[in-house]
């Protein structure tokens, strides 16, 4: 066993499972909505400002993932962990659109620092432990750390605010500093360092390895399809929140349904490699469309159905389906690194998380202009339009061999 700093391997895939945890302790995520209109926030901006998170991360994504392949991927995870601790100070003071925007900034640019270069630093990490056919399991594991997280969270979040108010955020940044902790304990891993060729910059280092996942014929499908996925599952989870409140739904079991959606994604998380082993891509893919018309369905269901009965259930189905994000993401985060050399490993990883953000920014913005002029109803309508686009990808990935 390695050990670098003290600190073995085994114990820095431990850290980083912890990290994760400390990291994904949001207790606002069930009454963010609410905490932010206590802010001066609308309901059109909290989109937009959720719009203008990832477009931050999107900024520093292809960056961060190619400064951890050529520099440090421990240092890139410590300077995103303090980063996000920065961002909990600050919105524990913030009060307005601009104020607030920059918080959650700052949560983009960290998020950035974290994407590529937390699976990067995960796979090589196994990798030296001669372990990386197991990065789907682990990976999975990371991620029920970071959903078991969320979920506790989301339970307390929902007790807590009536009590504490603004308070939580409080609890939030103590959470945030154990994660600093956490990530600085990790060992380097320097072996996996990309050389730079001397007749090449690192921009045309970076630039040749975008070409290269941009049009790999099996990697750009792998990136496209779960951000196309991700940000109609994230457009679900944000509008469940005014669905609940224009249903009638009371605002203490705002809490529940957030927590049944983040004991879904530790569900999705601890089961991907299993799903993916018994139903395989082409009944994964399938079952992707089916849940998302079947949520779009449930939003309305929940909005005409004056049954209170039917009116939980329908949130119930938009909370897990909403979850379901964080399956399709593992599956094909674990075959775009199978597909990837150690030294470009944490840009290629960004580049898909660029996708993701990219493709969910958009659509989070989009959601402003519908809902303060079209109200949910149409907005919902004009998202499930959208939705025929996952088609171009997903008849491609259907169409490759082996997977």
């Amino acid at each position: 066993m390695r050990f670098v700093c003290g600190v073995s391997d085994e114990t820095a895939l431990r850290l980083l499972k912890w990290s994760e945890f400390f990291l994904m302790f949001m207790l606002i995520i069930p009454v963010a909505v609410l905490l932010y209109q206590d802010k001066g926030i609308t309901l059109g901006d909290f989109f937009l400002i959720q719009g203008l998170f990832r477009i931050a991360a999107f900024a520093l994504e292809i960056p961060s993932g190619y400064v951890s392949d050529v520099f440090s991927r421990r240092k890139v995870l410590f300077i995103g962990a303090l980063i996000w601790l920065a961002g909990n100070v600050g919105l524990y003071f913030a009060y307005g659109f601009w104020q607030i925007a920059l918080c959650e900034m700052s949560f983009g640019f960290a998020a950035a620092l974290f994407s590529g270069t937390k699976e990067a630093y995960a796979y090589d990490l196994l990798k030296r432990m001669k372990r990386e056919k197991q990065f789907l399991q682990e990976n999975g594991s990371i991620a029920t750390y970071a959903s078991t997280a969320s979920f506790t969270a989301t339970i307390a979040g929902g007790i807590l605010y009536p009590v504490l108010g603004n308070g939580i955020i409080a609890v939030e940044t103590v959470a945030a500093l154990l994660a600093v902790i956490c990530t600085f304990l990790l060992p380097e891993l320097k072996e996996v360092r990309r050389k730079i060729a001397p007749e090449s910059s690192p921009m045309q280092d970076v630039a040749k390895i975008v070409k290269m996942s941009v049009k790999h014929p099996e990697i750009n499908l792998f990136m496209l399809f779960p951000a196309l996925f991700g940000a109609f599952t994230i457009v679900l989870l944000w509008i469940l929140q005014p669905t609940m409140e224009d249903a009638g739904v009371a605002v203490a079991l705002f809490g529940f349904f957030v927590g049944l959606n983040q004991f879904s994604r530790i569900l999705f998380s601890k089961f991907a490699h299993s799903a993916y082993e018994r139903l395989g891509i082409r009944k994964i893919l399938f079952l992707s469309v089916a849940a998302v018309v079947t949520a779009v369905a449930a939003v309305y269901g929940a909005l005409l159905v004056k049954n209170m009965a039917f009116v939980y259930l329908c949130c119930a189905v938009i909370a897990v389906v909403a979850a379901m994000q964080k399956m399709y993401a593992l599956v094909f985060s674990s075959l775009i690194h199978h597909r990837t050399a150690s030294s470009e490993r944490g840009t290629v990883i960004s580049i898909s998380s660029m996708y993701a953000t990219m493709i969910q920014g958009g659509m989070l913005m989009l959601m402003k202009p519908l809902l303060d002029g079209w109200g949910i109803y149409w907005t919902m309508l004009v998202t499930l339009l959208l939705f025929a686009t996952i088609w171009y990808p997903l008849r491609k990935i259907l169409k490759i061999e082996g997977i």
